[in-house]
């Protein structure tokens, strides 16, 4: 079988025979894969119990624990007054009813510091501030 030059970007091996790329890029392929199928995992799992929060019962409970805690707790820690608009799971639910209903594991948040809080939970932003 006729062997090519590897497709990666700039490298001048011999392909593998009967593959695209040379047996180093083909490693480096499914390295990301596995990255790539783990971020996948991890956030399918951050979605177990998502429909919960189109309940009608999750609505009531939520603008009552907004109107009872209405200042973004993140802010509030650092000095700043801003209105919280969404009720987050302190310890993340992960599909556990009980902890997703346990208002002692609510905070209120502003729009910025809960997508914050929840992309370094589910892993796809780096530290805090």
């Amino acid at each position: 079988m006729l062997r090519k030059i590897c497709w990666a970007p700039g490298c001048q091996s011999l392909a593998a025979e009967g593959c695209a790329r040379c047996a180093e890029h083909t490693r480096t392929d499914r390295t990301t894969e596995q990255h790539r199928k783990a971020r996948v995992d991890q956030a399918r799992r951050g979605m177990v119990g998502r429909e919960w929060y189109g309940t009608a019962r999750w609505k009531r409970a939520r603008l009552g624990f907004l109107g009872a805690h209405p200042l973004c707790a993140e802010c509030r820690s650092l000095g700043l007054v801003q209105a919280a608009t969404e009720v987050d799971h302190v310890t993340p639910h992960r599909g556990d009813a009980a902890l997703f209903w346990d208002p002692r594991n609510w905070q209120g948040l502003c729009r910025p510091c809960h997508s914050r809080k929840t992309a370094r939970e589910v892993g796809f932003a780096g530290p805090h501030r």
